[in-house]
């Protein structure tokens, strides 16, 4: 069964979830490094307890990346695998260039940001301590260059750490494996194909599951929940505007109660908390990808792919460039949210969002005209064009 394909409505909707997703895991690291956390507030109000919760979705919105990239892949895979035209070559260079054409800077970058800090006496306990909330071992120790390799070959959380104090990297390896554990699955299970090669791709997988540990392999449920949504056939009695309009208000209803639910049950987390939060995205998601083939408007369609075009890059550079900024302004204690401090948060955001656009502009922006350079000699091959 081929997967249907986004209006141009819809597609706007995701490119926008997607960009909001990498702004809220900003804030929220932005919050945790330069705010007081909640109990310690001195005067704490409404107002407060509605920007904390609002800026505490970091982890969450990584969430919401696995089902969008369990969509978005688990889509084309599955139909250039049912139309017999599946490459591995063709599959790898599509997938290696979107993430190594902004990791590698990433990583440097990153390297750069953190030796510069280390340098900085009033900011030693941040780098060679135990980073409150963060980090364990010290950012020092995570410098170095196996480490760095190992990051830059997907291996944190597996036989790595994260590399210096690049903390989001940890979902870059989640992210690279499924890529490759999918396919593999789904060849394996290719009814076309001659039994010894969906053995051995069956045998791939496994070993790769066991590679990978129990940790990973769990979180590839939460993956092919958006791999599934993808390969849901529609529903025609949704295609009717007003019922297809409540089914959309439905479903983000139930994924903002998810989101309130994890907020005000602090004690509620991990695995299950997280399969939860995927769950009620990937239902909300099975609604959206009924939209009607409307246009939208130029404003809103412009805003929503200026936001997504950054937002891979956002999310890989942004923390190393905070925790510097934190260690050259203000390295002896946490900032109560007035309005003066908020301003300077709000000063920071703007820096941290200009850098990532710049560094875009000459990694993630220029990554179709790379893709389809390396693809040229296999060009007659190289009609998916995953995302």
């Amino acid at each position: 069964m081929k997967s249907f394909r986004l209006s141009e409505r819809t597609s706007v909707h995701l490119d926008l979830i997607r960009g909001v997703s990498a702004w809220a895991v900003m804030f929220s690291h932005l919050r945790g490094l330069f705010f007081a956390d909640y109990p310690d507030l001195a005067h704490p109000s409404v107002f407060h307890r509605l920007l904390y919760a609002l800026t505490g979705f970091g982890h969450q919105a990584v969430i919401v990346f696995f089902i969008l990239s369990g969509y978005f892949i688990g889509a084309s895979v599955c139909d250039a695998v049912s139309a017999r035209r599946w490459s591995w070559r063709v599959y790898l260079i599509n997938r290696l260039t979107r993430l190594q054409l902004v990791l590698l800077p990433a990583l440097v970058l990153g390297a750069v940001c953190d030796q510069v800090g280390m340098r900085l006496p009033q900011a030693a306990s941040f780098y060679y301590g135990e980073l409150y909330k963060y980090y364990l071992p010290s950012v020092a120790l995570r410098s170095t260059v196996p480490v760095f390799f190992g990051n830059l070959f997907f291996l944190q959380n597996v036989i790595s750490p994260v590399f210096g104090s690049n903390g989001p990297l940890w979902s870059l390896s989640f992210e690279f494996w499924y890529y490759i554990l999918f396919p593999a699955l789904l060849l394996a299970a290719a009814s076309w194909a001659r039994i010894r090669y969906r053995a051995l791709h069956l045998f791939c997988a496994l070993l790769l599951m066991w590679f990978v540990g129990p940790v990973i392999s769990l979180y590839f449920l939460i993956w092919l929940a958006g791999a599934g949504v993808g390969r849901l056939p529609r529903i025609s009695w949704l295609q009717a505007p007003r019922r297809l309009t409540m089914a959309i208000s439905f479903g983000g209803l139930v994924f903002a109660s998810a989101l309130a639910w994890s907020r005000l049950t602090p004690s509620w987390s991990g695995a299950p908390a997280d399969f939860f939060i995927g769950v009620c995205f990937a239902l909300w998601l099975f609604m959206l990808v009924h939209g009607a083939r409307e246009d939208v408007s130029a404003g809103y369609a412009r805003i929503a792919k200026r936001l997504s075009g950054f937002s891979y890059t956002l999310y890989l550079v942004h923390f190393p460039a905070l925790l510097l900024l934190r260690g050259l302004l203000d390295p002896q204690g946490n900032w109560q949210p007035d309005l003066l401090h908020l301003a300077y948060g709000l000063a920071i955001a703007a820096l941290i969002l200009g850098f990532a656009y710049l560094v875009a502009e000459f990694t993630e922006g220029r990554t179709a005209a790379v893709r389809r350079r390396l693809l040229q000699p296999w060009a007659p091959r190289a009609k998916e064009a995953v995302r």
